[in-house]
């Protein structure tokens, strides 16, 4: 037990798309703490004044930030948090913001040597006449794969294919990279863990995610240098980065060339029950308590 009990914020839901999964990782983070912690469970909603006055009336030791998506791994609520000398879970404004935008991360990744798929950003409005197939098509900032499309066919450029504002927003398109599904947890600013994603389709999306659960291989079965590299990959990602504590990388490993790609890196991992990072951290011994916690003892405020 704690000699004395820390008040943990901790802020779920948010104006994402990604909410729902939000409140999935806020509610078991939740559970996990409120015995030996003093919790306060924040819904976040479109109103920043509200959210501002419960937490300077609630005067938390640090917030668990659980949202994901736009506003909570984007570095908006960061930048918030900083303004009010709150320290916070995760990573800071700079790092949250880099790492959610997908196509200036590769640019840094691939300036340090990481391998990315070749890929480009285009406007909507020139996604036909500028895609290869097969290719991927995502959003340049998202998450939980919401919104990522593989395009293996030209019968599927409909108009519809990207949902989008208007013609003028820009998405990213990269090469499809065939192959395996590998992903690396970085826990304590160290790799934790590596997961294989076996599913039941070309890509880990949505569905695979959080519906029909895909098959998570602990430690799967792979030559000795490319996990060597996959480890330093991630290890250079969330340094180059600047992420504090946790992240977790997304390769794609083309067993036939045996080159392996890094597709994007998480700041705020999953939390969920079937999340990868909490299966990897159990899989060292650590609880998803213990994880919650390492998460707060390295909380940090930018302007402390």
């Amino acid at each position: 037990m704690l000699k004395s009990k820390k008040k943990v914020a901790i802020l779920k839901g948010g104006p994402s798309p990604e909410k729902e999964i939000s409140i999935k990782t806020g509610n078991q983070v939740i559970q996990a703490l409120k015995t030996n912690y003093k919790v306060e469970s924040i819904t976040v909603s479109n109103n920043i004044k509200e959210l501002i006055n419960q937490l300077i009336e609630f005067k938390p030791d640090v917030v668990f930030n659980a949202l994901h998506g736009c506003f909570g791994e984007d570095g908006q609520i960061q930048s918030i948090l900083n303004s009010l000398k709150i320290p916070y879970t995760h990573s800071g404004t700079l790092a949250s913001s880099v790492g959610m935008n997908k196509y200036i991360s590769k640019i840094i990744f691939e300036g340090v040597g990481i391998q990315c798929p070749k890929g480009k950003k285009i406007k909507v409005k020139n996604l036909k006449k500028e895609i290869t197939i097969p290719s991927i098509v995502k959003p340049i900032n998202g998450g939980s794969s919401i919104g990522i499309t593989k395009i293996f066919d030209k019968n599927q450029l409909t108009d519809d294919i990207i949902t989008c504002n208007n013609s003028d927003e820009e998405i990213l398109i990269e090469d499809f990279i065939p192959g395996r599904e590998i992903t690396v947890g970085v826990l304590n600013n160290t790799v934790c863990g590596i997961t294989e994603i076996i599913t039941q389709s070309d890509l880990y999306d949505y569905t695979s995610k959080y519906i029909k659960v895909a098959k998570h291989v602990q430690n799967p079965i792979l030559p000795v240098t490319i996990l060597e590299k996959l480890k330093n990959n991630a290890e250079m990602a969330h340094n180059i980065l600047g992420c504090n504590c946790i992240s977790r990388s997304d390769f794609r490993y083309d067993d036939k060339n045996e080159t392996i790609y890094l597709l994007e890196i998480n700041t705020q991992p999953g939390l969920t029950n079937s999340s990868l990072l909490p299966e990897m951290a159990m899989a060292k011994g650590i609880n998803f308590f213990k994880l919650c916690q390492i998460l707060i003892d390295n909380a940090q405020c930018e302007n402390l």
